[in-house]
């Protein structure tokens, strides 16, 4: 039977090339993103990735059969093991940008693909890390886009830094920002040239960070395209929800449970940890404390001190579910972000542990400026943190009659940010925006 009218005339999919960071907080939001477009808008998405990181995104292949991976291995070095294919793979004292480099060696490697294509990409969507991913789009001829799997503030801070002449002293977009907030690798090594990159695409939403997003549009990059598309979550629930969890959850009162996890690449130190443990017990506060996989240290008997007030549980957390659930009324968090928008979504008070890197800053746009969040200790990974003190914190979240207008806030901010991303709100149509882009892109215009 001959195609339709509607079949003939109706332009192919657009095709992406994306390139993801391997580090869990940049892997995740861009693979998420490529699945909604699949889902929404029946996009074809390629995503280059190394053998060991191939299992994180075979869940999104099996779901979406329109995602390919294309699978590199790095050459050998002098700097990286054979293993160390993923941040938390680094062996200590080697950083980010060793991997950085390492990724950049695959470019002819993807060139050669791209080429080998019938038809080539519609355009390249690369972590904001990978700056040497607009060198492949010039010389294709194809769009670029950068993907910030950070904020708005961030990414301002990072433009801003480029213009500032070596003497500055404070920002001017955030005067009351400490240099020494920023991720220190970010001075020597970074981004793509603001000029040339086609689009900038965001995890977040106009609602948080609308002061930043203005100050992109109108500084950071000659097209104007700042497409704030967050918060980016899978385009599909998952089912894979502990059940344990979950009943656990079910008999607590509503709103009294401080969930506690500081993501899946962060480690405590013993000394930290039996600080944390201590605050815990001394709070009196019910909690769910997340201590991750491989043996993570917790104090002996701090388990059977704290009885049926508390959970510890040793292994993947369904965060996402146990966030939303009714029983939890506050998330002492490390400040990624992706748990802060996780935990933003749901409404719950945000208690701020910043650890590393941008979560620093993520911490005082949350703290000071959104004012959804409490400082919960801010002397990072390092040091230990007072218990008596951390303890207070820990109990009055959980304690409706204390932080009240913050309280709002916070619902405030988890209606918005799911308005964001439902028809017409502000995500949703930029979400769209870059979509008609790339559509066009993809049929020569």
């Amino acid at each position: 039977m001959p195609d339709s009218a509607d079949d003939i005339q109706r332009p192919p999919p657009p095709h992406l090339l994306v390139f993801p960071f391997p580090a869990q907080g940049h892997l995740i939001p861009i693979v998420n993103l490529s699945e909604n477009l699949v889902s929404r808008f029946g996009f074809s998405i390629t995503v280059v990735v190394t053998p060991k990181n191939l299992p994180l995104i075979l869940p999104h292949v099996t779901c979406s059969p329109q995602i390919h991976p294309l699978v590199l291995s790095l050459p050998s070095s002098s700097v990286l093991s054979s293993e160390a294919e993923h941040v938390r793979d680094l062996p200590h004292g080697v950083h980010s940008v060793a991997l950085i480099r390492a990724l950049s060696s695959l470019l002819p490697l993807v060139h050669e693909w791209a080429c080998s294509q019938p038809q080539l990409p519609s355009a390249i969507l690369s972590d904001f890390f990978l700056g040497f991913c607009l060198d492949l789009a010039l010389d294709l001829r194809i769009p670029h886009l950068a993907f910030f799997s950070s904020g708005a503030l961030l990414a301002s801070l990072l433009h801003q830094l480029f213009l500032l002449p070596s003497h500055t002293t404070s920002l001017p977009i955030h005067p009351h920002l400490r240099f020494s907030s920023l991720p220190s690798f970010l001075f020597s090594h970074l981004l793509p040239s603001s000029a040339a990159t086609h689009a900038a695409i965001l995890n977040t939403f106009d609602f948080l960070e609308s002061p930043y997003l203005a100050h992109l549009r109108a500084t950071a990059y000659a097209s104007g395209r700042i497409w704030a598309v967050g918060p980016i979550f899978p385009s599909v629930a998952s089912t894979d929800e502990n059940e344990k969890i979950l009943r656990w959850l079910d008999i607590c009162p509503k709103r009294s449970v401080v969930y506690v996890c500081f993501g899946s690449q962060f480690t405590l130190e013993p000394a930290v940890t039996t600080a944390l443990a201590a605050a815990l017990e001394g709070s009196g506060a019910r909690f769910l404390w997340a201590v991750g996989q491989g043996g993570a240290y917790v104090p002996e008997g701090f388990e059977a001190r704290v009885g049926a007030r508390g959970m510890v549980w040793r292994g993947w957390a369904p965060q996402v579910a146990v966030l939303r659930h009714k029983s939890v009324g506050a998330f002492l968090t490390h400040c990624g972000w992706n748990s802060v928008l996780e935990g933003l979504t749901a409404g719950v008070v945000l208690l701020a542990w910043p650890m590393e890197a941008d979560q620093f800053v993520n911490a005082q746009l949350l703290v000071e400026e959104a004012g959804v969040a409490v400082s919960a200790w801010a002397g990072g990974s390092g040091t230990v943190p007072e218990v008596g003190e951390l303890a207070r914190v820990i109990a009055e979240s959980v304690e409706e009659e204390n932080w009240p207008e913050l309280r709002a806030r916070a619902a405030e901010m988890g209606k918005r940010a799911k308005q964001a991303v439902t028809e017409g709100g502000s995500s949703f149509v930029e979400l769209e925006q870059m979509v008609k882009l790339l559509t066009r892109t993809a049929v020569g215009e």
